[in-house]
């Protein structure tokens, strides 16, 4: 563990990001005088306070942002910054205002583009060719405030908005890291202003967003799969039941005679559903509650016919 810094810092998170940054800045030495997690009605605040309270860590209850016994409590931190590693609460200018350089917000995307919930699976869905991490200063929008860095990544192409949830995450960790370090050293970080105008959004997916629309290529229908796995998961209906798809193959040729959802053709151990342009043949795939397995596991229990339908 590095030697533990001077700088008093507010730690504000919600899983699963907070784990990751959390234990990251503590193994860099980072001062966490206090950590704010999810309200308790969160589905994560009893294991995320565990989690805090097992590291010997300041955990801090609050109802509301506003309220002035919490607002007073924080004031006798001496914050010198907050941090923040996911957090689905606005944040007033009472609160933002309490830490003397402010609040920094880790987003994994590469402001302005793609402010919002989700810029995980918008971006590969989208099919950009890369993304990244944005450690900006809040301000009472979200995602709007001052650039203090920003580092690019290249989206793979057969990214996942696992696998980049993942890299993201490890990355602002190591971003923020160096940030507060500097921080220490200078007493002050640089900022610059975002442009003003209309960009691109991460905003949040909606469960009825979540199916498959064949009518649009394979390529993007490949990409729309990848940018849900595995929390979310591209869905669509088989014979009348729910089907999730997690991984797929593009098969790049004319589908142009077939309606889009068809079943095209069945092998052994793969299945080609037509789309607008190309084939889609799944590779990973949950029936109804029957079973999560390959597509030759589909087949030999389904046992799929030319002309039936995914829709």
């Amino acid at each position: 563990m590095s030697e533990k810094l001077t700088k008093r810092i507010l730690f504000v998170g919600i899983p699963d990001m907070a784990y990751v940054c959390l234990d990251g800045l503590l193994s860099e030495g980072i001062n966490i005088v206090g950590v704010m997690g999810p309200k308790k009605t969160h589905n994560t605040y009893n294991n995320f306070k565990q989690f805090v309270l097992a590291r010997g860590l300041n955990f801090i209850e609050w109802d509301s942002l506003k309220d002035e016994q919490f607002l007073e409590y924080l004031k006798t931190l001496n914050i010198d910054a907050a941090v923040v590693a996911s957090f689905n609460y606005k944040i007033p200018k009472v609160l933002l205002d309490i830490p003397k350089i402010g609040f920094i917000n880790i987003h994994p995307s590469l402001l302005p583009k793609y402010r919002g919930g989700n810029p995980y699976s918008t971006v590969i869905i989208n099919g950009e060719a890369e993304t990244g991490v944005t450690l900006h200063f809040m301000d009472e929008n979200f995602d709007t405030g001052d650039i203090i860095v920003q580092k690019k990544v290249p989206i793979s192409p057969i990214e996942t908005m696992g696998t980049l949830f993942n890299r993201l995450n490890m990355l602002g960790m190591q971003m923020l890291a160096e940030v507060l370090k500097e921080f220490e050293v200078k007493g002050e970080l640089p900022r610059q202003k975002q442009p003003e105008g209309e960009f691109v959004s991460g905003m949040s997916i909606k469960d009825e967003d979540l199916y498959i629309d064949y009518t649009k290529s394979a390529v993007e229908v490949d990409r729309f799969i990848r940018g849900l796995n595995p929390f979310l998961i591209a869905s669509t209906t088989f014979r009348g039941n729910m089907i999730k798809i997690f991984m797929s193959e593009i098969v790049d040729k004319d589908s142009s005679k077939y309606k889009p959802g068809t079943i095209t053709r069945v092998d052994s151990d793969r299945f080609y559903i037509a789309t607008g342009k190309g084939f889609i043949c799944p590779k990973a795939i949950q029936f109804g509650s029957f079973f999560v397995g390959n597509a030759q596991d589909f087949v030999r229990i389904l046992r799929p016919q030319v002309g039936e339908m995914f829709e």
